[in-house]
């Protein structure tokens, strides 16, 4: 009957930690933010917005990953086809690991840059050196909806 009864309380335990990690892992994952950028280059900048993205900032959002405020690989694309005009040139996405690490992000960005780029003027000025052949730009923070 003792033994029963331990049995059971272990089972109930397992489960009980078993929903909780659930849970938790579910929680976690409405945390995260992710940004989405898009960018429209014209065909004769499109070289140089790609060197800039690939020496400049891939690296330095590498670093962002290491220090742990984004959760996954910085990841960039652009359209195989484009259905009915090219909307956008380039998108990146970034999955911050929640709200508070992208405030981390923007108080750390510039010292994390400099120690990369020692002397370049910080984060701003790769991202100036974009804005100046990026014919529009905008950003979408998303989050995903588990379907079950």
């Amino acid at each position: 009957m003792i033994n029963t009864v331990r049995l059971f309380a272990l089972i109930l335990f397992i489960t009980f930690c078993f929903f909780v990690n659930e849970s938790n892992a579910l929680e976690d994952r409405y945390k995260i933010v992710i940004e989405e950028s898009f960018y429209v280059v014209k065909e004769e900048n499109k070289e140089q917005f790609l060197q800039i993205y690939k020496s400049r900032l891939f690296p330095f959002w590498q670093k962002m990953k290491e220090k742990g405020v984004i959760v996954d690989d910085f990841r960039m694309y652009s359209q195989r086809i484009h259905i009915l005009e090219p909307l956008w040139t380039y998108k990146t996405v970034v999955k911050f690991k929640n709200y508070q690490s992208i405030d981390k992000w923007l108080e750390t960005r510039d010292k994390v840059y400099n120690k990369l780029f020692p002397g370049e003027g910080g984060y701003k000025e790769p991202r100036q050196q974009l804005d100046l052949i990026t014919e529009a730009h905008w950003d979408e923070f998303i989050r995903e909806i588990s379907l079950k």
